[in-house]
C-alpha cells in the first residue's frame, strides 16, 4: 500500500453519530445464540474504498461514489436491503467523487459535498465544491449549491436546526479552516465563522448541548492535539487532548462523553475520552493489541458500548475488533471480522447489527460486506 492509499484509507466518516436512538425505534431482537459474531452478506456490485454509507429513513444502506480496483473515482451508487442481505444499483450522482461526506437529512434525503474529484500520480489532488442530494423515494440525485470552498477530507455535522456545517478540508500538509452551512430548504451554502486551527481527517462531534466538537486533524503537533467547539457562527478553543491525532475517529457516548480513537503513532493507551463539564480529555485503559492508527470505524452500539473494527498500521489491517464500556472505562474482545480490511464504512442497522462494507485488505479494494451481531 502506498503513501496515498493510506491516506486516503483514514478519511471515512461515520456521520450518524449521534441517531442511533432514531434508528433503533423499529428494531428487531437478535437472537442471543449468535451475539459477538461476524458474518458475511452480500457483496457490493463495485469494490470500492473512501466511500460513505447511509441509513435511510426505509432501514436500507446508501453506499455511494469511492475509489474502485482500478483507481477510478465513482458515480455509482447502491443500496443494500437489510431484509435480504443483497445489494442493487441506484442513480448515479452527477460528479465522481470520493473522500466526501454525506448527511441525513431531517426529510429523509442525503447531502453529499465535496470529495476528490480527481489525482495524479504524485498523489496531489483535486478537491470540488459541488454537492447533490439523493431523493430514497426516487432513486435519484440532483444537484444542489456548491459550497463556497472546494473540500475533501472535510467533516460534516447535522445541526438541530436541520442545517448541515461543513468544517475544514483540504489536504494534511495543506489544511483549511473555514466553515460554511447548508440550508436545505433553501439549497444554498452560507459561510460561517472560521475555525481557530486549520485542519483536515479531522472528527466532528454532535455534542447533547447542540454545540460540534472538532477534534485533531492538523499537521503540526500543537494543532494535532487541538479540539475546538462550534455554536451560533462562532468558534473558541476548549482543552486539547493528550496526544495529536489525524484520521481520527469520535463517538457520542450515552453519558455525554465523546469517545475519540486512533489517529496516533503511540501505543493504545493513546485512546481517550472528552468530558463537556468541566473541558477534560482523559485516557481510556488499555486496548491491550497493538491498535490501528487509521482507517477503522467506531459505531456506538444500543448497549452503550463502542465497537472499534478494522484499519491498518504501519505493518497490517486489522481485522481485530474491540468493545470499549464507559460505564467501566475498559476495553473487552469480541469476534473479529472475516476479513481484515481499512477505509470501509461500518453502519448501525435498525435490528442492531452492524455492516461493514468495502473498503481495502492485503488482496486490494474489497467488493465484501459483513454483519455484527452485538
Amino acid at each position: 500500500m502506498n503513501h496515498l492509499d493510506h491516506y486516503r484509507s483514514g478519511a471515512i466518516r461515520t456521520l450518524l453519530i449521534g441517531l442511533f436512538a432514531v434508528a433503533m425505534a423499529t428494531g428487531t431482537a437478535i437472537p442471543s445464540s449468535a451475539q459477538g459474531t461476524w458474518t458475511k452478506t452480500g457483496s457490493l456490485s463495485t469494490a470500492r474504498n473512501s466511500h460513505t454509507a447511509t441509513l435511510l429513513l426505509n432501514s436500507q444502506v446508501l453506499v455511494a461514489g469511492g475509489r474502485d480496483s482500478a483507481g477510478n473515482t465513482l458515480t455509482s451508487a447502491e443500496l443494500y436491503d437489510p431484509s435480504t442481505g443483497k445489494w442493487t444499483a441506484t442513480g448515479g450522482m452527477a460528479t465522481a467523487r470520493q473522500t466526501h461526506t454525506a448527511t441525513l437529512l431531517t426529510n429523509g434525503d442525503v447531502l453529499v459535498a465535496g470529495g476528490i474529484f480527481s489525482f495524479n500520480i504524485n498523489g496531489t489532488v483535486t478537491c470540488n465544491a459541488t454537492a447533490e442530494l439523493y431523493n430514497p423515494s426516487t432513486g435519484q440525485w440532483t444537484t444542489t449549491g456548491s459550497m463556497t470552498v472546494p473540500r475533501c477530507y472535510h467533516s460534516a455535522t447535522l445541526l438541530t436546526d436541520g442545517t448541515v456545517l461543513v468544517a475544514g478540508g483540504g489536504t494534511i500538509s495543506s489544511p483549511d479552516n473555514s466553515a460554511e452551512i447548508f440550508d436545505p430548504s433553501k439549497g444554498t451554502w452560507k459561510a460561517t465563522g472560521s475555525m481557530n486551527v486549520a485542519r483536515a481527517v479531522t472528527a466532528a462531534t454532535l455534542l447533547q448541548s447542540g454545540q460540534v466538537l472538532i477534534s485533531g486533524g492538523n499537521s503540526t503537533s500543537a494543532g494535532g492535539r487541538s479540539a475546538e467547539l462550534y455554536s451560533n457562527g462562532h468558534w473558541r478553543l476548549t482543552t486539547g487532548m493528550n496526544v495529536p491525532r489525524q484520521s481520527l475517529t469520535a463517538t457520542l457516548l450515552t453519558n455525554g462523553d465523546v469517545l475519540v480513537f486512533g489517529g496516533s503513532n503511540l501505543e493504545s493507551n493513546a485512546t481517550e475520552f472528552y468530558n463537556p463539564n468541566p473541558a477534560t480529555w482523559s485516557r481510556t485503559h488499555c486496548f491491550c493489541v497493538s491498535p490501528p492508527i487509521s482507517g477503522h470505524t467506531e459505531t456506538l452500539l444500543p448497549n452503550g458500548k463502542v465497537l472499534i473494527d478494522g484499519g491498518l498500521n504501519e505493518y497490517h489491517f486489522f481485522f481485530n475488533t474491540r468493545l470499549y464500556d464507559s460505564s467501566t472505562n475498559s476495553w473487552s474482545a469480541t469476534g473479529n471480522m472475516n476479513t481484515a480490511r481499512s477505509g470501509h464504512t461500518a453502519t448501525l442497522l435498525r435490528n442492531g447489527q452492524v455492516l461493514a462494507a468495502g473498503g481495502s485488505g492485503s488482496s486490494g479494494v474489497l467488493a465484501s460486506a459483513e454483519l455484527y451481531t452485538p
